[in-house]
């Protein structure tokens, strides 16, 4: 900057320069906003343009920023403001003036600025023809003048040099030398001489480019047929009406005109010879819109260049838009008019006024006969008619054919009047539809629509809507209607809400609020249709007092679904839920038995009084009856299968009386059986059992606990029972209880270490544990210190910090088997050994074999066999006689060896003490 500029200017280069490079400055703001208070220090904020922007400001520059967006005055520049100004288009508190007329226009792009020396009136009118023309060049060869100087533009200024212009100047190759001085008194900067400013010349060349398209695409409106299509301007009338008929034809049946010219284009330069042109027209629409060779001619004609080539491309973009606005979405505004329903459909042709009095009159006389004799004569016409997707025309012969065949009697020169009249353009065939709709009055084979008028009227004080008539619409009754219908459908009714209420406010629009009542169930294709009177009252009820155009839905939520419980139950604990039966709504057409006389009750009393003893007195099940007959299992039948029902279970009653039992039990749906056989046959009252229950849970849950089996009571039992079970199942006890200290600290809770005893299958019972966590306890009496007891289980491998003592001797452990733990009396052990001398003696005399017959029954190979098997082995040979009662308890407690908690005998023992008193060899009997 050369001077001091004014604030207007400081932000007018700012606003340019961020227009230019395509930045928010606002957004860069925000990382010195933590807070979104919308300031920041002024140190921030010129950094912040300096860095992003590229701005480099003087110092009274900044103070003139400074004191304007220094509100507050205490050092901190309002961001805010500052993009605001930069980023408004007009000023929004002058609400006097247009908003277009207060735009702002920035600059030039990059800050470049137009010559402050116009050229002269005639070479401006060059200019412009020139800029035309080079527009037109680059348009058709694909060129961007932009990319061709970016190259020398290094800075990204939108400016090079006159001789980097000159050097790589695209063209068009006819502009000389006098043209290309034009271009650069034209776009040479005004504050940098000797620099050309070729951004802004291809803008003008853009700016150009755009004109040119909306000349091409301007349409313009009419009325009638041809109505809605634009006419191509230069085109005389012959000309017009060919386009019409073209347009007309490419809208019916769908033809994609550029694909019949395209592939004589290979460069796509939108051009080809009159032949390709002519050729492409007669493939695509020549049979559609008959066109004639003429025709096609005028339309080449019309089209064709100076060297004698045709411009399909111009041809097509005006057959594709025919009722059709191109690029639509980038002009909201525009208005497209289209054709109404009917006006594009088969024209009937037109005949001289002699012909058509002919016609007429034929017509009528056709007319007349049908309506008379009540033929429906388009079936008839439509058997011939079996060509592919459905053609809707006959030959002439069919169609003299048919009329014959209905005596509908026509002279030679009249049915040629009507073929004329009824004839396809296309194919001359009989319009066989449109003469049916002609003849028969109560045929429609097409209609047409009343095109519309484009001037919208002001709406009329007749148009308004009547205010709805709420007087007859009672809240409490709709609301116990939608009630009875969430009860007996059990819908969940915040599921048809809660999706259209995102930000979980509690209300939604009333629009909203009609369509879930809708999906809920309340509407003319669910069970219940709510009118607009109805809903207007509940909208009404539950208005947003707030915002008057919405609902509070979990208002209406509460009232509803307090049918299954109320809300908040926790804090009223003695609060007494009303049951669900004083919700239901009894069904449509239910007879209210309290406005019943006092004679027609007791007719119904002595009825069903008498019908209840019959009932009793035969034991009658009556109920399967009446289900053979409600094949929807609804619970209802008509009063016609209740009678019936009756006479087959043989209940007479008379007819007043079944008049006033229908009366009691009928409603719009049927006969209600269900309520009918719990008055005829009561049943009692199911027992509230739920309390007896919880009586029978807490005197279950109040007995003891079981003694323990087998429990050991000496410590050093129970840690050489413990060693026994690691040695033989190798079991690492570190593993388990290592897991439940995170820190190492080598202690455990009592509750952790109980969880881990049970994880290593030990079985230990209650007081086991309890002997084990009294021996280890910590400092802490509610810690165990699980390494001691770890270390001592696990010494039976191997002792710790062995490296420290290397002369020491190990001893390995081995577990005492578990039949010489069992310790019996003096008495019982001398009367076992009595027993086994007898069996030692048998053996020894016959040289028995005793394992194989064990071993028949140790399926799992662990040397056990149970107590039954035992016996039944030594009655297999032949021993078990030497054996009484009592010495067969004395082997069973002998020999016990507990096995998954069941008392099982170990055999191999027994026959290896056998064996040894026998004196036999090792394993040979």
């Amino acid at each position: 900057m050369v001077g001091i500029a004014t604030l207007e200017q400081i932000e007018e280069n700012i606003s340019t320069v961020a227009a230019t490079k395509g930045i928010r400055i606002g957004e860069f703001f925000l990382d010195f906003d933590r807070l979104r208070s919308g300031y920041v220090t002024e140190t921030q904020f010129f950094r912040c343009l300096h860095t992003n922007l590229s701005v480099k400001l003087l110092p009274e520059e900044e103070k003139l920023l400074s004191e304007r967006y220094d509100l507050k005055r205490n050092g901190r520049l309002n961001y805010k403001a500052f993009c605001r100004s930069l980023e408004s288009d007009f000023n929004p508190k002058d609400i006097r003036s247009d908003p277009s007329s207060q735009q702002v226009k920035t600059d030039e792009f990059l800050g470049t600025h137009r010559t402050v020396r116009p050229l002269s009136p005639g070479s401006e009118k060059k200019m412009e023809t020139l800029l035309q023309h080079m527009s037109e060049f680059y348009k058709y060869h694909g060129i961007n003048l932009r990319t061709c100087y970016e190259d020398f533009d290094r800075h990204h200024i939108g400016k090079v040099t006159e001789s980097q212009f000159y050097r790589n100047f695209p063209g068009p190759p006819d502009v000389d030398d006098h043209q290309m001085h034009l271009l650069v008194r034209k776009y040479k900067d005004p504050f940098e001489p000797g620099l050309v400013v070729y951004l802004n010349l291809h803008h003008d060349l853009v700016a150009i480019g755009r004109q040119v398209e909306l000349k091409d695409t301007l349409i313009q409106d009419k009325l009638n047929v041809t109505d809605f299509m634009p006419s191509e301007p230069g085109a005389d009338p012959a000309v017009q009406q060919i386009f019409d008929r073209i347009r007309v034809a490419v809208f019916k049946h769908g033809i994609r005109t550029p694909e019949f010219f395209r592939d004589h284009d290979k460069l796509r330069s939108g051009i080809i010879t009159e032949n390709q042109f002519v050729c492409g027209l007669s493939l695509a629409i020549g049979k559609e819109a008959q066109l004639s060779r003429s025709e096609i001619q005028k339309l080449a004609e019309f089209y064709r260049t100076d060297d004698g080539r045709v411009r399909y491309k111009e041809f097509c973009d005006m057959m594709e838009n025919a009722f059709n606005i191109p690029d639509l979405d980038k002009k909201p505004t525009e208005k497209v008019v289209r054709p109404p329903r009917g006006a594009l459909q088969r024209t009937l042709k037109a005949l001289s006024d002699e012909e058509e009095k002919r016609v007429l009159h034929v017509l009528s006389e056709i007319s007349s006969q049908v309506t008379k004799r009540r033929l429906m004569i388009y079936q008839y016409f439509k058997d011939y008619d079996r060509g592919k997707c459905y053609t809707r025309v006959i030959t002439k012969s069919q169609f003299g054919r048919l009329l014959h065949m209905l005596s509908i009697n026509v002279a030679p020169e009249d049915f040629k009047l009507l073929c004329n009249k009824f004839a396809d353009p296309a194919t001359g065939d009989v319009n066989y539809p449109a003469f049916v709709q002609t003849v028969d009055n109560e045929f429609v084979g097409s209609t047409m629509d009343k095109p519309v008028s484009m001037e919208t009227d002001a709406p009329s004080k007749d148009s308004e809507p009547k205010p709805l008539d709420t007087s007859h619409v009672k809240l409490e009754e709709l609301l116990a209607l939608i009630r009875n219908h969430v009860l007996t459908n059990r819908l969940r009714v915040i599921e048809y809400f809660q999706d259209y209420d995102p930000l979980r406010s509690g209300s939604i629009s009333k629009s909203q609020f009609r369509r879930c009542l809708s999906a809920l169930g309340l509407s003319k294709i669910g069970h219940h249709d709510l009118t607009d009177p109805q809903c207007v009252v509940l909208c009404n009820y539950y208005e947003n007092p707030k915002k008057v155009d919405q609902v509070m839905w979990t208002s209406f939520l509460k009232d509803v679904e307090s049918v299954f419980t109320q809300p908040n139950l926790e804090k009223m604990p003695t609060y007494k839920v009303p049951p669900q039966e004083l919700f239901r709504v009894p069904k449509p057409g239910t007879m209210d038995w309290s406005n019943s006389s006092e004679e027609h009750r007791q007719i119904f009393e002595e009825a069903m009084e008498r019908l209840r003893q019959r009932a009793n007195q035969r034991r009658v099940l009556a109920k399967p009856q009446f289900q053979d007959f409600d094949r929807h299992n609804n619970g209802y039948v008509t009063k016609a299968q209740f009678s019936q029902c009756l006479t087959m279970l043989e209940l007479h009653a008379t007819e007043k009386e079944m008049a006033s039992i229908e009366a009691k039990f009928c409603n719009d749906t049927g006969f209600n059986y269900v309520a009918f056989l719990e008055e005829l046959m009561p049943r009692d009252p199911q027992p509230f059992m739920y309390e007896k229950r919880l009586e029978t849970l807490r005197s279950v849950n109040q007995t003891g606990k079981l003694p323990e089996l087998n429990a050991t009571f000496d410590l050093e039992s129970l840690l050489n029972k413990i060693k026994t079970k690691v040695c033989k199942e190798r079991v690492r006890v570190l593993e388990f209880m290592r897991d439940y200290d995170k820190l190492r600290t080598g202690r455990m809770l009592k509750t952790s270490f109980r969880r881990a005893l049970d994880l290593c299958t030990f079985e230990l019972g209650e007081s086991e544990v309890a002997m084990l966590e009294d021996m280890y306890q910590s400092g802490n009496p509610n810690f165990v210190d699980y390494l001691r007891f770890s270390d001592e289980v696990e010494s039976i491998f191997t002792t710790k910090d062995l490296e420290k003592a290397p002369l020491l001797k190990v001893t390995q452990f081995k577990p005492v088997e578990e039949w010489k733990q069992n310790e019996l009396s003096p008495e019982m052990e001398e009367m076992i050994t009595r027993c086994m001398e007898r069996l030692t003696e048998k053996v020894r005399k016959h040289r028995m074999q005793l394992f194989p017959l064990f071993e028949d029954y140790d399926r799992v190979h662990n040397g056990t066999v149970s107590r039954t098997q035992f016996r039944r082995v030594l009655s297999e040979l032949d021993i078990g006689s030497l054996v009484n009662e009592q010495e067969f308890q004395g082997l069973y407690q002998k020999f016990d060896v507990k096995i998954g908690g069941k008392d099982d005998m170990n055999y191999i023992a027994f026959c290896d003490l056998i064996y040894e008193m026998a004196r036999f060899e090792m394993r040979k009997p």
